[in-house]
């Protein structure tokens, strides 16, 4: 199972380094609104950035569901063994 995921890894940094290269040869210029100016921007930055800011966020979204189900994980270990010690010990 490990190697399976190891190779998917592998197989995705592969296919992003890939798009990448690809990505950095496209110079056509995107005109970009933001709250405050406007400003020419090469498309591949667009993207990049969006893809970047886009990881980030799902990031932080994961690393907070996993850290709160390992948690909850551990409590639940705990008030286990408490339980598993009142049963044994009458």
């Amino acid at each position: 199972m490990k190697i399976k995921g190891l190779v998917l890894l592998i197989f995705i940094l592969v296919m992003l380094v890939i798009a990448g290269a690809v990505g950095t040869q496209n110079g056509h210029l995107v005109l970009v609104n933001y709250l405050f100016a406007e400003a020419e921007v090469k498309m591949s930055a667009v993207l990049v950035t969006a893809f970047i800011l886009g990881f980030s966020l799902c990031f932080i979204i994961f690393l907070y569901v996993y850290f709160r189900m390992k948690w909850k994980i551990a409590a639940l270990t705990r008030k286990n063994k408490k339980l598993t010690q009142q049963v044994t010990a009458k």
